[in-house]
C-alpha cells in the first residue's frame, strides 16, 4: 500500500514504517514533489497527482476536505482513498501508532468498498477502559461462586508454589510490602 502524507501530517517519529510493515509505502509531500508544499496547492490537485503517481491513499489532518465539492468530485473520480480523523488529534506518535494499528483495516474496507474517506477513531480512552484489580477479582470469585477470600487465597498458593519452585520466595513478601505502601 502507498501512502502519500499530506503537508500538515508529521513525518514517523523516529522509525521507518517500512521496517513495521514491508506491504507499505510512506512518501512525504516534499518528497513526492517540493513544488505542492507552501503553496496553498488546492487538495484535489494532489488527489489527481496522487492517483497519476500510484498512491492508494492520502493520509491527512485536514479532515475539512470531506466537506469541500471539489476535493469531493475529484476524489470520486479516482481510485484514491483519504485517511483523516474526524477529530484532529495532532500528536505525531498517536497518529502514527493508530495509522498502523488500522492498516490492516483500512486494506479491508479499501478492498470491501474501494475508494473511500477513512475516518480513524479519536485515541480516547474514559473510565469504561479502566477495571482496578481487585474489583476483577470480586467479579471471578461471584462468577465461581466462592468467597473473594477464596479466589486470593487460590491465586496465592499458587503463586507461592511457583515462586518457591524458583527458589524467589522473597519476591512475594516484597509485593505483599510495596502494595501495603501505595
Amino acid at each position: 500500500m502507498r501512502l502519500l502524507l499530506d503537508e500538515g501530517f508529521p513525518s514517523p517519529p523516529g522509525f521507518r514504517p517500512e521496517s513495521i510493515d514491508a506491504t507499505v509505502e510512506v512518501v512525504s509531500l516534499r518528497q513526492f514533489d517540493a513544488a505542492l508544499t507552501g503553496s496553498q496547492t488546492p487538495d484535489w490537485y494532489l488527489y489527481l497527482r496522487a492517483q497519476r503517481a500510484g498512491f492508494d491513499a492520502l493520509v491527512t489532518r485536514d479532515w475539512h476536505q470531506s466537506e469541500q465539492i471539489e476535493e469531493l468530485w475529484a476524489l470520486s473520480r479516482t481510485d484514491l482513498c483519504v485517511i483523516t480523523w474526524r477529530r484532529p488529534i495532532e500528536d505525531p506518535i498517536r497518529e502514527w501508532g493508530q495509522l498502523l494499528a488500522y492498516l490492516p483495516e483500512i486494506r479491508r474496507m479499501i478492498t470491501e468498498s474501494g475508494p473511500s474517506i477513512v475516518f480513524l477513531p479519536s485515541p480516547r480512552l474514559d473510565r469504561k477502559n479502566l477495571e482496578k484489580a481487585t474489583g476483577m477479582l470480586g467479579q471471578m470469585a461471584k462468577d465461581l461462586g466462592i468467597s473473594t477470600r477464596q479466589i486470593h487465597d487460590q491465586a496465592r498458593s499458587i503463586i507461592e508454589e511457583e515462586l518457591a519452585s524458583r527458589g524467589d520466595v522473597e519476591l512475594l513478601a516484597s509485593l505483599a510490602t510495596e502494595r501495603r505502601a501505595r
